[in-house]
């Protein structure tokens, strides 16, 4: 089967990727008038938490972009450059799994917001801080869509579940350190 060419094949900053990732995000949850209702269901695969996919789901999550959604993410690296700052493993009513398998290093990151709502950004073994790299986005494609749901599944099935970071610390323990009682911090693992 032949695939049509790619709508936008872009070269941007890693700046510049992040806000028009967030706002792929934003449009393609956004709820539509005509046509059937699409799944809510976001599926990611990145290299790490710093990626730049990564970092454009947690803040389209931080301003309230993924309310009801349900969220898969599969994750090569957890280790972050900033584990102080919020990153995508506080979104709390996510699934995660970790793929740790070096053979998946030419691997593309992959996040598919709809059923034809389709990114594909860089390969998981090149450093996305040290150069820019190419992104591909389909904006409504549903054969990619197809696609990149099944080769999602392939990998996901493959990683490992990583338990949810706020089961880790019990609240009344978070609560006795914090100075003002009735704030509670938004990632437990600090």
């Amino acid at each position: 089967m032949r695939i049509a060419s790619p709508s936008r094949l872009m070269m941007v900053a890693r700046t510049d990727k992040e806000a028009r990732l967030k706002d792929f995000i934003g449009d393609g949850l956004a709820p539509r008038e005509e046509g059937p209702a699409d799944h809510k269901c976001l599926t990611v695969f990145v290299r790490n938490p710093d990626s730049p996919v990564a970092r454009a789901l947690c803040a389209a999550w931080s301003e309230g972009r993924i309310d009801d959604t349900r969220i898969r993410i599969l994750i090569c690296d957890t280790n972050a450059e900033e584990p102080a700052a919020t990153s995508l493993l506080d979104i709390p009513h996510a699934e995660f799994r970790v793929l740790a398998d070096h053979s998946f290093g030419p691997a593309h990151e992959q996040l598919v917001v709809s059923q034809s709502r389709v990114w594909i950004g860089d390969c998981l073994r090149r450093d996305p801080t040290k150069r820019d790299a190419f992104e591909i986005y389909h904006a409504d494609d549903a054969a990619i869509g197809v696609f990149a749901s099944a080769s999602f599944e392939k990998l996901w099935v493959r990683g490992r579940p990583l338990k949810p970071l706020a089961s880790s610390v019990a609240p009344e323990i978070i609560a006795v350190q914090s100075a003002d009682q009735d704030a509670l911090p938004r990632n437990p693992r600090h």
